[in-house]
């Protein structure tokens, strides 16, 4: 399952990408697909399967780690906002502000440097 592990750093990297071209709709995208996939990673190292679920509500609260259930808590309004994107992207004509785009980002980067250390 490593496929998890290095689409969701591309997903990252894309997210990087389009946001330094003030494409924060696909920021928003690539940042939710990284994350999805990060959670699905952790689950999958941690018990050997993960769920076909996009609700990161369900995702944080499946790995049964308590600082993964309290950042999520921590950050639930831009967490929802990140996960609707992800439907949004496909079927509704919205637009991003650079200021939430950003926020996104720094969450997905911020979410990386402190839950995977050494597995992404």
């Amino acid at each position: 399952m490593e496929f998890l592990r290095k689409n969701a750093l591309k997903f990252l990297e894309e997210a990087e990408e389009a946001f330094s071209k003030g494409d924060y709709g696909f920021t928003m995208f690539f940042v939710e697909q990284f994350l999805q996939l990060s959670l699905k990673y952790i689950l999958y190292r941690r018990y050997g399967e993960f769920p076909k679920t996009h609700s990161f509500k369900i995702l944080f609260e499946l790995t049964k780690d308590l600082s993964l259930i309290d950042y999520y808590k921590q950050n639930m309004d831009l967490f929802r906002e990140i996960e609707l994107s992800y439907i949004a992207s496909r079927y509704m004509d919205i637009e991003y502000s650079r200021e939430v785009a950003e926020k996104a980002l720094l969450l997905a980067r911020d979410f990386r440097e402190r839950f995977y250390g050494g597995i992404l």
